[in-house]
């Protein structure tokens, strides 16, 4: 849903054909949400919006490229130009994506009276008590034709969105609701669970071990800096996916190798209740 949003926001702002991917999800609080936004342009609602968007974010490849389009210059020709003037391009195409993604998700006419200011001048936006789910797009990375690299640019073009975890719930129990027709003719339930887990994309984490920390140990953490992790084993890892609830364990396996790469080998196959889990990202 959110993929075809952005990739048709893309067609619109940029004039090219390109699969958006998801490369990051996190289920964040606060202005923990604001993580990603120090080499992007970000953006957030300068009046009461409604909808699940809070913010959204170019990053400087993306800032570039559109600004190259609005004045059909190549790209490669404003790799020097003011972080002011690029975000001031930008904010016309953050407003787009805002508008698309709210309008995809809430299936309800776009605002047009929404107004969108400066991340980094509007004071506190984020509640310290809400928690959002950040979302990390890459645009055309891979190389492929539809890749941005072709052009010369080493870096590749993403977007971030910062949606609320109480709207995106609701969204989800919505599409499920619309799913249940299709679930009582099939008893079990698994055709349907299975064609929404082949279309789910699902980043996952291989852990190796955890540890935790006070705020005051992890603000005095330097580079270079060498932490002991006693309960560290290559023969116990602990596989894990981020869904709309926050991190699961999903499996357990060991470190090793296959074809010059690191692998995990698997030792536990992953329970039905997991995968129900995660086809509800």
């Amino acid at each position: 849903m959110l993929s075809l949003a952005i990739g048709q926001w893309a067609q619109e702002v940029y004039g090219l054909t390109i699969v958006p991917t998801i490369s990051s999800r996190k289920v964040l609080t606060g202005n923990e949400s604001a993580v990603g936004f120090e080499e992007s342009y970000a953006f957030v609602s300068a009046s009461e919006a409604e909808g699940p968007v809070v913010a959204v974010a170019i990053n400087t490849p993306g800032a570039r490229k559109y600004a190259a389009t609005r004045l059909r210059q190549d790209a490669s020709s404003l790799k020097n130009a003011p972080d002011l003037f690029l975000g001031l391009m930008s904010e016309h195409a953050a407003r787009e994506l805002w508008l698309r993604v709210g309008a995809s998700a809430t299936k309800l006419a776009p605002a047009a009276s929404l107004r969108l200011a400066d991340f980094s001048a509007s004071g506190d936006t984020f509640g310290q008590d809400t928690t959002y789910l950040c979302l990390l797009y890459t645009l055309g990375g891979d190389g492929g034709e539809d890749s941005w690299l072709i052009e010369g640019d080493e870096d590749t073009p993403e977007i971030q969105l910062v949606l609320k975890m109480e709207d995106v719930k609701k969204i989800v129990r919505t599409l499920q609701e619309s799913t249940e027709a299709p679930v009582s003719q099939d008893l079990s339930g698994r055709d349907v669970l299975r064609k929404r887990v082949r279309s789910t994309t699902v980043v996952l984490d291989a852990v190796l071990d955890s540890m935790s920390m006070t705020i005051g140990e992890c603000s005095q953490l330097e580079v270079g800096q060498v932490i002991a992790l006693p309960g560290a084993k290559m023969d116990k890892l602990v596989l894990s996916a981020d869904t709309v609830s926050g991190s699961l364990p999903i499996s357990q396996g060991e470190l090793g190798a296959w074809k010059g790469f690191r692998a995990l080998k698997l030792r536990l196959p992953v329970a039905e209740n997991v995968i129900r889990e995660i086809a509800e990202i």
